[in-house]
């Protein structure tokens, strides 16, 4: 229903950059006064590092920004998903990474490149969440 993209430099790790990018999907989707999110991750080390800060000393700012930042919402539950659940945001990734699109943006709907997948992935989506 919303994508959005961004490109960011000066991060130390992948952790770092996992923690800063799911602090910003958080802040964009309190932007668009979302109050019930379920964010779907990859990273198990990243859910650690929420659910652990203390033993992540080097991130402690970054990982204290994004949890203050889900405790914004009246409802947010993160899970670890397989890699492959997330192909749209993979390839919004890679269009960073290997197409240089470097603008970013927040907007509703998908862009045409994407259309595809994004119907293709609803239409298999074995989802129990309540719509």
């Amino acid at each position: 229903m919303e994508h959005s993209r961004r490109s960011f430099t000066g991060v130390s790790s992948n952790l770092e950059a996992d923690l800063t990018t799911l602090c910003w999907t958080a802040k964009d989707l309190h932007t668009l006064h979302w109050n019930r999110v379920i964010m779907e991750i990859s990273s198990v080390h990243m859910l650690e590092a929420l659910d652990n800060p203390l033993w992540f000393p080097g991130l402690s700012n970054t990982i204290e920004w994004t949890r203050q930042t889900l405790n914004c919402f009246q409802n947010c539950y993160v899970e670890v998903v397989n890699v492959t659940t997330n192909r749209v945001a993979e390839k919004i990734a890679v269009s960073v990474t290997k197409d240089r699109r470097f603008q970013s943006y927040i907007a509703r709907g998908g862009p045409s490149w994407l259309t595809d997948t994004i119907l293709e992935d609803a239409s298999n989506s074995p989802s129990t969440y309540p719509r």
